[in-house]
């Protein structure tokens, strides 16, 4: 009788269990499984004996090549440690997340879910080794080699994830359109350097999310994100002379630091969010 009550227990908290997730992941899609485009336009990636194939290799020497170059290799690095919120949001001076922007983190965050799902279910199909692992040669993130040799290359996932969240954020902050799209483009780019992906699987990584995408914003529920995502938008950037000063307007001999703590010797040339006088400055 007591086994039967803890079986009873147990199947009825897997039952619960099971419908909570369904409802978290429709909470966090806008598509669900039919509606989502399966990326099958994409065309097959190179094999090495194909012609095409000398484009990855070369970015492959290209990005081994520029991780030598001053910051690119901490640039690369940290792509890979930073959320997509703040590495976009850093482009339009805003913290984007939860508590301070709870709209447009929705809003993205339901977005890449999409992004994420659609390329996942092409790369398992086409199983494509990533090229560090094709050389057997470290990668940038030598740390993280074994565990990425068990996963695939193509389409680029992050890749997939940053161009979806770029599109979604243009459509929030469209003046903003080409510095968030540059952006993504240089976020891909950086994968190719940590050598974990090939030049084709960030090309196929924003071909797919050109298919995916419209298909996300022709949902009502995504129009009724966008709707709230652009209102908090708008407030911010009326608000943002009280809360962000611009490099421009700050005093010249006040000192510097960039988001790592570093004094910035005479004035920033390079676009980002600096801290001086204890407030936070963004160079455009």
């Amino acid at each position: 009788m007591q086994n039967n009550y803890f079986s009873y227990v147990t199947m009825t908290v897997a039952l619960l269990s099971c419908a909570q997730i369904a409802t978290a992941q429709e909470n966090v899609s806008f598509l669900d499984d039919e509606s989502r485009p399966k990326g099958n336009w994409l065309p097959a990636p190179p094999s090495m004996t194909d012609g095409s194939f000398a484009d990855d290799f070369y970015y492959y020497q290209w990005g081994v090549q520029k991780r030598s170059e001053e910051g690119v290799s901490e640039k690369a690095l940290s792509d890979e440690a930073a959320s997509l919120h703040d590495v976009f949001g850093e482009v339009l001076g805003i913290e984007i997340n939860a508590t301070n922007t709870p709209a447009i983190f929705t809003l993205t965050e339901t977005a890449v879910y999409d992004g994420h799902k659609a390329n996942t279910s092409v790369k398992n199909y086409y199983q494509r080794v990533r090229p560090f692992a094709t050389f057997n040669q470290p990668s940038l993130k030598y740390w993280t080699d074994e565990k990425e040799e068990t996963t695939f290359s193509y389409p680029s996932g992050h890749s997939s994830r940053g161009y979806i969240y770029a599109m979604t954020l243009c459509t929030v902050a469209p003046e903003f359109a080409d510095k968030i799209m540059a952006r993504a483009v240089e976020y891909a780019l950086n994968r190719i350097i940590c050598g974990h992906h090939w030049k084709s699987d960030t090309n196929a990584a924003l071909l797919l999310v050109a298919g995916v995408f419209p298909a996300i914003v022709a949902t009502e529920k995504f129009q009724q994100q966008l709707a709230q995502a652009r209102e908090e938008y708008l407030r911010l950037k009326e608000e943002k002379p009280t809360n962000v000063k611009s490099l421009k307007a700050t005093n010249r001999a006040a000192q510097v630091y960039d988001l790592q703590g570093r004094l910035v010797e005479g004035q920033p040339t390079q676009a980002g969010i600096y801290i001086s006088e204890g407030k936070k400055i963004v160079n455009q």
